[in-house]
């Protein structure tokens, strides 16, 4: 026998409950032929079904109605009888074993026996001090400090790589900053470039608000135009500061320090409910996966891939994308600079 596969643990949403009616019905209406002397526990039964006293208490409990009198219980015990007489039509037309109605119990009774076997051990699940303060230390570089960040303003044009095109809006951005340079309370730090970003920037997002590009984080890692502005930026220190003009493959840049803030290690007491939440979380994904293991691995399911892999007439699925055909091989060209950012 095949040894069994790793199985992920499952856990169910919440919405599969609302089919434990469906799964109490077809309970109900499969627990045997009628009896001709039924029991002082069976309160009703028909053919291929019985409403036992246990059925009964449940359905009292779980259903709102009036106080308890002998009409509240006939009443509902039609609801019950009902329910059975309809869950025994449904077996007597095989709809128990249409695949989706099958995929719907079977995830009622998993919800089940997660709820039965599983949920206490996922509720005891506690996290120590020690632990929480042991994963901070342990991460406190990688997660738990907020890397040095700036904020710019830039007046951009994509000039293409071109030269001509650098000649032409060049001039235009020595002007501007010279008159920056010069201008004092003319262009007041936090507004950037103010008004002359309106008609000296290709950049559109930031055009109407001085070229302001909001807060960037000083790491590596970002695409090669948003890469060039942060090297431009990373060696202005002073607010109001102006890098030089480049002219590059990506466009022609000139980057104004608004802000700059420096690394910060965010202190423990801000983040250990984070990193206790985090961590119980990960203790209760191993614990499912344990779970579900443990029972597979006990069922040693038998598998049959030559059967699997003959299988034919397979209907689309959902989300899965068709296979295209492989193209031949071509050159690939370059690619071409966005217009704007």
């Amino acid at each position: 026998m095949p040894a069994p596969a790793t199985h992920r643990s499952v856990m169910l949403p919440c919405h599969c409950l609302q089919w434990s009616g469906v799964l109490a019905v077809l309970m109900l209406a499969g627990c045997g032929k009628k009896e001709s002397a039924p029991d002082a526990n069976v309160l009703a039964q028909g053919e291929g079904w019985s409403v036992r006293a246990d059925d009964f208490r449940h359905w009292w409990s779980t259903r709102p109605g009036p106080a308890d009198s002998p009409q509240a219980r006939t009443e509902a015990l039609d609801r019950l009888v009902e329910r059975a007489t309809l869950a025994a039509a449904a077996r007597q037309a095989g709809l128990e074993r249409d695949p989706e109605t099958a995929a719907q119990i079977d995830a009622i009774l998993i919800a089940r026996l997660q709820e039965v076997r599983l949920a206490p051990q996922l509720a005891a699940v506690k996290v120590s001090d020690e632990e929480v303060r042991a994963r901070y230390d342990a991460q406190r570089e990688s997660a738990f400090t907020q890397p040095e960040t700036v904020r710019v303003a830039l007046l951009w044009f994509n000039t293409r790589g071109q030269q001509p095109l650098v000649d032409r809006y060049r001039p235009r951005l020595e002007q501007i900053r010279a008159e920056v340079i010069a201008g004092g309370d003319q262009f007041p730090v936090a507004a950037g470039f103010g008004p002359a970003a309106v008609g000296n920037t290709e950049h559109k997002a930031s055009r109407l608000i001085g070229g302001d590009l909001g807060w960037l984080e000083l790491r590596p890692g970002s695409d090669p135009w948003h890469q060039t502005v942060l090297d431009l930026a990373a060696p202005l220190q002073n607010p109001g500061d102006l890098s030089e003009i480049l002219a590059g493959e990506d466009g022609l840049f000139l980057v104004r320090l608004i802000e700059r803030r420096s690394a910060a290690l965010k202190p423990y007491e801000a983040v250990s409910a984070e990193i206790r939440k985090g961590l119980v979380e990960e203790q209760r994904k191993r614990l499912q996966e344990e779970f579900t293991h443990r029972i597979i691995s006990q069922a040693q399911p038998e598998r049959f891939p030559a059967t699997l892999a003959a299988l034919t007439n397979l209907p689309n699925r959902a989300g899965a994308a068709s296979p295209s055909p492989q193209p031949a091989a071509v050159p690939v060209p370059a690619p071409s600079k966005p217009s704007e950012h």
